[in-house]
């Protein structure tokens, strides 16, 4: 891909990036939404809450890998009868 037409579409992805955060925003402020939760009526409250999900997902499989499912080198060697 040609660095001009790299920088076109950067451009371009960026363009419609501020204007979904913007109507975003705008929408937030200034439109009538409808909070069922509490939790509903704070800012990227359910984007944090993925990101801390995700997070905690990856930190108890890396640990869970860790120290139950990995087997010391030397374990078949143990095992001899």
């Amino acid at each position: 891909m040609d660095e001009t037409t790299l920088k076109r579409l950067l451009g371009i992805y960026y363009f419609f990036l501020f204007v979904g955060v913007l109507a975003g925003v705008l929408y937030y402020f200034l439109g009538h939404p409808h909070f069922i939760f509490l939790w509903d009526r704070i800012p990227a409250f359910h984007s944090l809450f993925g990101f801390t999900g995700c997070v905690l997902i990856i930190v108890v499989s890396k640990a869970l890998g860790h120290y139950w499912l990995m087997k010391d080198e030397d374990y078949y060697e143990k095992r001899r009868w």
